[in-house]
């Protein structure tokens, strides 16, 4: 209004200058008759203005008031959807619900992303992707094929996705579009029913296993409840610390490397075995698989995965060993060599005390798992066809067999040893292994002697 104002003032003036510029006639009269001219036309230039200038403002507001309410009538759609929707003009976001900032871990960042471009949130290596969609949906060309596009979440991790992108107006009179996606980890249902029959947050909370997703900076985003069963802390208080400061310090340098591995995209998985501490301090040993969330090598992301507590086996392999080292510890005080081994020609050993080295002056992994050298060889060579005959003999009598033939050290002496033993038999007969003991006698004996009563 002021612009035709100071357009009807410009003009008056402008007159009035002229008109005085073709008269140079003396008197009040001509002056007179200028000044009047020149009012009637600042009048007449006003009123016509006050007549068009309403129709211009009108239009423009009626225009104004069109996109307003197809703004807010975008904006109600897309916050009305329950699927990850966003209203864009072009390529700036107008508008994004809240399934879309959750799907991305932005909750609380919806004014930060309002009225920035829409490709800040899409991969790089994907805006060519997203550049032909927008200008499919502006040209009102449909492709019937999902259009794959990687978004890029909070945490810097990426969201392979299909996408696709529809124009609000078919006339064409505004760009307004609207975004929608879902998670292709989301898609194909083993059945179109699956969703229905399966309660996957029931399953995931009754597991006994751990599972858990951390970002790309390794902070946690989801324990399920066996994290507390475990550990006796609760899941609230962990999220967002890293997952580091659960395990024990000698674990953590093994456990930071690998899982840097996955969310560098160095390798898709791993497993491996390490403590996560209680909230009293406790180790408890858990075997934890891992997996990195993208497929793209050398893509930074998120790593999801299980912990599987192994406490009790831990405790029982420790168990055994110490039973084992105490077993080991007897058996290397008696002056014999005992065995465990199988019923071939070479009477190959699995198992040999240190009793070996007394009584042979070998080694015990001199004979173990037929290296170079076999108990057989050891054996005077008149007594060992004896020896095979007499052990399988008395093998098929009564599962044990005693007698008394020669070996021959490692220093070449001979000597005279007795040998006690039996067979360990399956449930089915079948043969197994040889178990027993051979121990010196002082007696220079020296031919096979059975004692078998």
């Amino acid at each position: 209004m002021s612009i035709f104002i100071f357009s009807t003032l410009i003009i008056g003036i402008i007159f009035f200058v002229i008109l005085g510029s073709w008269y140079n006639i003396q008197g009040p009269f001509l002056l007179h008759v200028v000044m009047l001219i020149s009012t009637a036309v600042a009048i007449f230039s006003a009123a016509l203005v006050i007549v068009i200038q309403p129709l211009f403002t009108s239009k423009k507001s009626r225009i104004n008031q069109n996109l307003n309410q197809e703004a807010a009538w975008g904006r109600e759609v897309s916050s009305t959807l329950s699927s990850p929707a966003a209203m864009l003009d072009g390529y700036v976001v107008k508008f994004i619900n809240t399934p879309f900032l959750q799907m991305l871990g932005m909750a609380d960042m919806a004014d930060q992303i309002i009225g920035m471009p829409f490709t800040n949130l899409i991969h790089p290596t994907d805006h060519q992707s997203f550049a032909n969609l927008n200008a499919e949906a502006t040209t009102g060309k449909t492709n019937n094929d999902p259009t794959k596009i990687r978004l890029i979440c909070a945490d810097g991790t990426t969201l392979p996705s299909n996408a696709s992108l529809t124009r609000m107006r078919e006339d064409g009179q505004n760009s307004l579009t609207l975004f929608q996606f879902t998670p292709i980890s989301a898609t194909s249902p083993l059945t179109n029913d699956f969703e229905s029959q399966f309660n996957y947050h029931l399953i995931i909370d009754r597991l006994e296993e751990i599972v858990f997703q951390i970002s790309a900076e390794g902070k946690i985003i989801f324990l399920n409840p066996a994290w507390e069963n475990l550990l006796e802390l609760k899941v609230h208080d962990c999220l967002n610390k890293s997952l580091l400061d659960f395990f024990h310090p000698e674990d953590r340098p093994m456990l930071e490397a690998r899982l840097n591995s996955l969310t560098q995209g160095k390798r898709p998985n791993c497993t491996l075995e390490a403590r996560l501490l209680s909230v009293h301090g406790y180790p408890n040993w858990i075997v934890m698989r891992a997996k990195a969330t993208s497929s793209s090598a050398g893509e930074r992301t998120s790593v999801i995965g299980t912990m599987t507590n192994i406490q009790n086996n831990k405790e029982a392999e420790a168990s055994i060993l110490a039973s084992r080292r105490a077993s080991n510890s007897l058996l290397s005080h008696i002056p014999a060599l005992v065995y465990r081994g199988r019923n071939d020609r070479f009477w190959t050993f699995e198992y040999v005390s240190d009793g070996c080295i007394d009584l042979t002056g070998y080694d015990p992994q001199d004979f173990l798992n037929g290296n170079n050298l076999n108990f057989n060889l050891i054996i005077h060579p008149d007594d060992r066809a004896e020896v095979w005959e007499s052990v399988n003999q008395q093998l098929g009598l009564s599962e044990k067999f005693k007698l008394i033939y020669r070996i021959v050290t490692r220093k070449g002496e001979t000597k005279v040893v007795q040998e006690y033993g039996r067979g360990i038999f399956s449930s089915t007969g079948e043969l197994l292994a040889l178990e027993g003991f051979i121990t010196e006698i002082p007696e220079q004996q020296y031919k096979v002697k059975s004692l078998l009563n």
